[in-house]
């Protein structure tokens, strides 16, 4: 493909840069007043760490911007492989740390990280180049469907074996669109939802703990006190925010009452100090920064380029959906967080990353085009 001659999609990047500022805003404003207390003793400790996050994304962002296109094909299985392999340490060690109930951090030389977070960006890329391949029959099963769908599976299967469901269906759902897109037979992926839609349900009844999730999810009134408080604690601070909220830092949810309130349960927050309207703008951002990078992934020159987008854009847009159904109570409680917004290093960083990709990816997009 020729080199880029165009801009970057600078609708793109503002969304990017106002959905991760307005983070940094409520990820101290969530985390102040209990990080006041032991073990932080510092009500600026979460905020400094976010920042750091912010600073190592904008950088991988950066990084990523600037590689030159071709050599995302040619790192793509590079990419992959180190992540692959490091998903089966984390799925076969016995020494990594469980954080409520979940084995999904590694600690080397003093820094954290969830390396299933790193899959969100080595699997669309591993798969865009897949179905690029010389020789790759995309309707045969065998020799297009089977590698996609294994290295699809492999990928989710290692990632629900740190027990963390939510984030496996993440990626899977990803790798699915992305067959679809690609052209895999419709009876193929049909047959994928069906074994997927039984693996779900089969590990949802495996674990009683997400059967009481469940249970909450149907009717969190139930038991308000347990396992339906982070909903109804949840429903309780967005409806507090009413229209235009009760003022930042004012909330009264984050006062150790909403679980979570800095990383998957930051909408309810935002939605209670800055309401409905407040939750209205960080939607709409949201759907132009999905509809750009839509466009990108339409509009790209070539199939690699095209899938690669489709790829990031999806696994970004699924896990904001997630998280948005989960705190509004239209979803069962899971782990995912929101993207640009939440609490987490990793996720902050891979977000990041994943959106200098896209606007890489949209330099070679034809400006009429776009």
């Amino acid at each position: 493909m020729k080199s880029a001659k165009n801009a970057p999609d600078w609708w793109l990047l503002i969304a990017v840069i106002v959905l991760t500022a307005i983070g940094v805003i409520m990820v101290f404003s969530a985390s102040q007043y209990f990080a006041t207390y032991a073990p932080y003793n510092d009500s600026f400790h979460f905020l400094k760490k976010h920042a750091e996050s912010a600073v190592v994304g904008f950088f991988g962002m950066f990084i990523a911007y600037k590689i030159k296109y071709e050599w995302y094909k040619k790192l793509s299985w590079i990419v992959f492989i180190p992540v692959f392999l490091l998903l089966i340490f984390m799925a076969a060690s016995t020494q990594i740390e469980s954080i409520s109930g979940a084995q999904r951090w590694l600690e080397i030389g003093g820094f954290k990280f969830q390396p299933s977070e790193l899959s969100k960006i080595a699997l669309p890329l591993v798969l865009a180049k897949l179905f690029c391949s010389p020789g790759i029959e995309v309707k045969s099963f065998s020799k297009g469907f089977l590698p996609a769908i294994f290295i699809t599976g492999a990928t989710a299967g290692l990632i629900f074996a740190q027990t963390a469901l939510s984030s496996s269906c993440v990626v899977a759902a990803a790798g699915f669109l992305m067959m679809y897109c690609a052209g895999v037979r419709l009876r193929y992926l049909a047959g994928t939802v069906a074994v997927g839609i039984a693996g779900v349900i089969a590990a949802i009844v495996y674990e009683p703990f997400r059967i009481n999730r469940i249970m909450a999810y149907i009717d969190p009134w139930a038991d308000p006190t347990g396992s339906g408080w982070q909903t109804v604690q949840s429903l309780l601070a967005l409806g507090s925010g009413g229209l235009s909220g009760v003022g930042l830092g004012s909330g009264g949810s984050k006062l150790f009452y909403l679980p979570a309130r800095h990383t998957d349960f930051i909408f309810s927050v935002l939605g209670e100090e800055l309401g409905f309207l407040g939750g209205i703008f960080v939607i709409v951002v949201f759907v132009l920064f999905f509809w750009r990078g839509m466009l990108i992934a339409v509009k790209m020159p070539d199939k690699f380029g095209s899938l690669l987008a489709l790829g990031l854009i999806c696994t970004m847009a699924i896990q904001a959906f997630i998280n948005l159904g989960v705190v509004t109570g239209l979803l069962p409680v899971t782990g995912v967080t929101l993207p640009f917004i939440s609490y987490g290093g990793t996720s902050l960083a891979v977000c990041l990353t994943m959106a200098g990709i896209l606007l890489n990816l949209s330099r070679y997009v034809k400006e009429d085009n776009i």
